[in-house]
């Protein structure tokens, strides 16, 4: 098994509901699109309804509501584009990529290796990009100080938080606390379930950091995507969080266990490449 396939695979699961919601989106959408022009400085909006041969304009004025409909529909139009794009793009490289599991590997390796225990090809020193303490002692301080201010802590379900990590923090899963104890490792400073209060909702995110403008970023975990309700769950709030600006590859990591499995150097590398980076 390739956990780094199946996390491509499961990403590819997820781009491709989104755009199938999009889809759906889009077919009750308004007709037209948003044209503005603009007299002595005041803006006017109208909505362009295209006809076979020309086009009739209708002013939107005094209607913040439809304008806010037509920006929607841009937006998905020009989301599924870039996710259709995408999905093309990652199922290519699914269909040429290379396992770089020990055991698919060793079927490429001469016999001089065959019979040498795993742990001599999976063991090494190397600990990656360092600890975050070691790069900027301020901006440690700083973020250390910030993780130690009281915060509002989701209230849910105390008694859930079942996993002890090594610094007394109560978890939910086993999951979340070897990422608890990998973010200890590279000396990271962050919040367990911070509260978000984003629409007339309010969510719990599994880690939050502070980045260098201190702005904060977040870290999501789903664990039980097999299970109807969690995944329900998780994608609500994900469609809650975009619609807030909270998206991948921007201010939010997504992370999903794989058959119940957590992958240890797959995280190591996130904290390297996309949370010490930003903080």
């Amino acid at each position: 098994m390739s956990i780094y396939k199946d996390q491509m695979d499961f990403l590819l699961q997820e781009m491709q509901r989104l755009l199938d919601s999009y889809n759906k989106e889009l077919e009750q959408s308004a007709t037209g699109h948003l044209v503005v022009s603009s007299t002595r400085g005041k803006r006017y909006y109208y909505q362009n309804l295209e006809g076979a041969e020309s086009y009739t304009k209708v002013s939107l004025n005094n209607k913040p509501e439809a304008v806010r409909e037509l920006a929607r529909k841009e937006f998905l139009v020009r989301s599924s584009e870039a996710l259709s794009s995408n999905i093309r793009i990652i199922g290519n490289a699914l269909k040429h990529y290379r396992d770089e599991q020990l055991d698919a590997l060793k079927a490429k390796m001469h016999k001089a290796y065959l019979d040498l225990p795993d742990e001599y090809f999976l063991c090494s020193d190397f600990e990656g990009a360092g600890n975050y303490s070691q790069r900027d002692d301020y901006s440690k301080r700083r973020h250390d100080a910030w993780a130690a201010e009281d915060y509002e802590m989701s209230s849910f379900n105390p008694e859930g938080r079942r996993f002890p990590t090594s610094r007394g923090l109560m978890v939910r899963s086993k999951s979340e606390q070897h990422i608890a104890e990998q973010l200890y490792k590279y000396d990271v400073p962050f919040r367990y379930e911070q509260m978000l209060h984003l629409d007339d909702l309010s969510f719990s995110v599994d880690f939050t950091f502070q980045g260098f403008n201190n702005d904060e970023f977040y870290w999501e975990h789903a664990g039980m995507m097999d299970l109807k309700e969690y995944a329900y769950r998780h994608n609500r709030k994900m469609r809650y969080f975009e619609a807030n600006e909270i998206v991948p590859w921007k201010n939010l990591i997504v992370t999903y266990d794989v058959n119940g499995v957590v992958n240890i150097p797959f995280i190591n590398s996130i904290i390297e490449h996309e949370v010490i980076p930003k903080l």
